[in-house]
């Protein structure tokens, strides 16, 4: 694996994200709610998470979505529970904390 840098590229939030949803559609308790087409879609939703976190990220602001709304709707159709939550940020930290370091990596997770 290489050396653990900074996040300052789209390449980077690529990486970030591509390899946190990897670990996504592999897990025993999320991993359902994002391999159920009804649900979700992995061609549309990948670029909207890139944009969203190269916005937060990067201050791109190439994000236009609702990050509410989209997340009420899922609800509707799939409660979501306090240990989704936990489960998904535990993968999405680990993600961050494997491939990289410094500031950009605690703003993520805050």
């Amino acid at each position: 694996m290489a050396p653990r840098k900074g996040i300052e590229t789209r390449e980077d939030i690529c990486l970030l994200v591509e390899r946190f949803y990897e670990k996504v559609r592999g897990d025993d308790l999320i991993g359902d709610i994002f391999n159920n087409e009804l649900l979700f879609r992995w061609d549309t939703h990948i670029p909207i998470m890139i944009d969203f976190w190269e916005s937060v990220l990067l201050g791109s602001a190439t994000y236009r979505g609702n990050t509410m709304r989209v997340h009420i709707e899922l609800n509707k159709k799939h409660l979501l529970k306090l240990e989704h939550l936990g489960r998904w940020q535990n993968l999405f930290f680990e993600t961050l904390e494997e491939y990289f370091t410094g500031p950009k990596v605690e703003e993520a997770k805050n």
